[in-house]
């Protein structure tokens, strides 16, 4: 069986195992697999692509993380499983100040951590001051806390008194948040800004260390509803029901299991062979094979994603507009799309992706190879020659490398240039794009939050957090500084001058729009069809 060769079991070890020790134990007679016992015990087992990082909410990335961190945390607001909309979260309510500056939100009487202790405003102002602190370098304030008054500035070690800062309690019960200017998506950004409890989180390291045992079992304390009961690396994370959940009578799974599986072919041979209910992904070539066969548990959504190759325009030859533009014309993305990904993809003609809060990016990227080769030439590489060496840095999931393997032999096609792939863990990855150690990196975005271009644009303004190319041009930064109004329309046309401008420069060359295409066993219920529906672990539950 293909499953079974070399690459998939150095990335799929524990699914491996655990599909051999099913098999062996179905013919020995023990033939009830690990999906039949989850049902009667209320127990859903899910692939989750790869190890995590981290199960600190103030310092997680991924999806892979944000799956986890979804359900052990929650938010003064989350987001509705069917419109996507703020819903009260730990705040059972809120009111907004008539020039839509002051937030105040009213928490639930009687919250408590899953240690049973009281959770009051005041661990709210304390996590907004541990995101926000210089040393610990979180990324996530850029999504939600930096549009609080002179949050940017206290991270960006300008302003040193956390008291100017935005954010205040009143009493137990009371958290007040004040902005800069109106965000009309202030409160489906905060749906990622969870709290963390001060007495567990310094009682191991200070406050801003980035290494803390608090996120280990035993350990860590968080306010979901879940709470974690086993972390072996490499082999699973077990969450369990939260009994002092304020909504604990909601949550009708008893535990979730985890399965760290990095092969899409293993995790799909383990959801074939009743080891998973749900996987993380599909393996491109089997998508149309369930679709004709079992239709019922193949779900695709949109999941508002764009997948890019980020571009250190600090270092040759990436410093040249010229190079990079030639490398995005040398790319047929429809052809990546619907031989390589396939799954629902569509061609990234821009960076944006569709949906955003009523935008419409410019369509400014193409397939020319003529053209490409132009440019290149232009930029001193004549059909290839001379060009320096180069490495597109991916990490360890299949399908990271089928697209990159597919988009290098375009470039040698097109360009006649060679590069070189280099292959790293996800967590090893992570930390070199921090480090700027990189000429081209992969990347993905997902809009997890709000639903709004300033989500993918903003982020490349010069200060930007996620802006991993480091790309500075000050017309962008002005453009995306003037979104910030009531003005609709002069909004939209803010966004798509920026956008024009960033697809000109293009720091980042996007590929395609991403879907989510995962496999679900139909004793799964509560799924919905709406990005990221399978991380609202709280409303599935299991049933014949």
């Amino acid at each position: 069986m293909s499953f079974l060769s070399q690459p998939f079991i150095r990335r799929g070890r524990a699914a491996l195992l655990l599909l051999l020790v099913w098999v062996l134990a179905a013919g020995c007679g023990r033939r009830e697999p690990p999906v039949e016992r989850g049902l009667r015990e209320g127990v859903l087992y899910r692939g989750n692509s790869s190890e995590p990082e981290s199960l600190d909410p103030h310092l997680v990335r991924g999806a892979v993380e944000w799956t986890l961190v979804g359900s052990l945390f929650e938010g003064l607001v989350t987001a509705d499983p069917e419109t996507l909309e703020p819903r009260p979260g730990a705040a059972e309510r809120w009111d907004v100040s008539a020039d839509g500056l002051v937030y105040t939100f009213h928490l639930r009487p009687g919250l408590t951590w899953s240690d049973g202790q009281p959770l009051t405003a005041s661990d709210f102002v304390y996590s907004a001051r541990r995101m926000l602190s210089p040393k610990l370098a979180s990324s996530h304030p850029e999504n939600n806390l930096f549009f609080v008054r002179n949050a940017r500035a206290y991270q960006a070690g300008t302003l040193t008194d956390f008291e100017a800062v935005g954010v205040r309690a009143e009493g137990d019960r009371t958290v007040i948040l004040t902005l800069d200017r109106p965000a009309s998506f202030f409160l489906s950004a905060l749906t990622l800004f969870f709290p963390v409890p001060k007495s567990v989180v310094e009682r191991f390291a200070p406050m801003d260390q980035r290494q803390n045992a608090w996120i280990r079992p035993g350990n860590l304390v968080s306010n979901g509803p879940f709470r974690l009961k086993e972390w072996r690396p490499h082999q699973d994370v077990v969450i369990e029901r939260n009994p002092h959940y304020w909504d604990v009578a909601s949550v009708r799974l008893k535990e979730v299991r985890f399965q760290p599986i990095e092969s899409p072919a293993v995790e799909e041979a383990a959801f074939r062979n009743g080891l998973l209910h749900m996987t993380s992904t599909v393996p491109g070539q089997k998508v149309d094979v369930y679709a004709r066969e079992q239709p019922e548990v193949l779900k695709t959504v949109d999941d508002r994603g764009v997948y890019f190759y980020s571009l250190n325009v600090a270092r040759p030859p990436f410093t040249d507009r010229r190079v990079r533009q030639a490398l995005s014309l040398a790319i047929d993305r429809e052809r990546l799309t619907d031989r390589v990904v396939r799954g629902g993809t569509r061609p990234a003609w821009h960076f944006t992706p569709d949906g955003m809060g009523g935008y419409t990016a410019p369509d400014r990227l193409g397939f020319d190879p003529v053209e490409a080769r132009r440019l290149l030439a232009e930029a001193g590489f004549p059909e290839g020659r001379g060009f320096p060496a180069v490495e597109l840095l991916i990490d360890s999931r299949e399908l990271h490398r089928v697209v990159a393997e597919a988009v290098q032999q375009m470039w040698r096609q097109h360009l006649g240039i060679s590069i070189t792939l280099r292959n790293e863990e996800t967590q090893v990855l992570n930390a070199s794009k921090r480090a700027m150690d990189f000429q081209m990196v992969r990347g993905s975005w997902n809009a997890t939050t709000y639903q709004d271009p300033i989500y993918f644009l903003g982020a490349w303004q010069t200060t930007g957090l996620y802006n991993e190319a480091k790309w500075s041009n000050p017309s962008f930064d002005q453009l995306i500084d003037s979104t910030w109004t009531s003005d609709l329309a002069r909004r939209q046309a803010a966004f798509r001058q920026a956008e024009t401008i960033f697809l000109e420069e293009l720091p980042a060359i996007p590929l395609f729009f991403t879907r989510q295409v995962i496999l679900i066993n139909p004793m799964v219920k509560g799924w919905v069809p709406r990005p990221f529906a399978d991380r609202r672990l709280k409303h599935l539950f299991l049933e014949r």
